[in-house]
């Protein structure tokens, strides 16, 4: 189950108010609309990026498999010292 949380503006909570009192039907419907379609495009977008982070995250895997098959399993392990800042730098006070 998801929440989802509707910010209001004052004005548009006192319209919505003022027609929940009227029992307009349709005036609380299209104020709801008009409120709901922004956080709807949030939601859209935020589905949108996580889409993006996952085909990245399928590719990236990929590529490491292509990558750990063509090396084969004997790679040589770099020391803690040729990945440290003084030695990538040592050329370059």
């Amino acid at each position: 189950m998801t929440t989802i949380k509707l910010e209001l503006s004052p004005e548009l909570e006192q319209k919505l108010r003022e027609s929940i009192a009227r029992h307009d039907a349709e005036s609380i419907r299209k104020l709801l609309a008009d409120a709901f379609a922004p956080t709807v495009e949030a939601l859209l977008q935020q589905t949108h990026n996580q889409q993006n982070y996952d085909e990245f995250e399928l590719v990236a895997d990929q590529l490491a498999d292509e990558f750990a098959e063509c090396v084969g399993s004997n790679i040589p392990m770099l020391s803690d010292y040729a990945v440290s800042r003084e030695s990538i730098y040592e050329e370059h006070p």
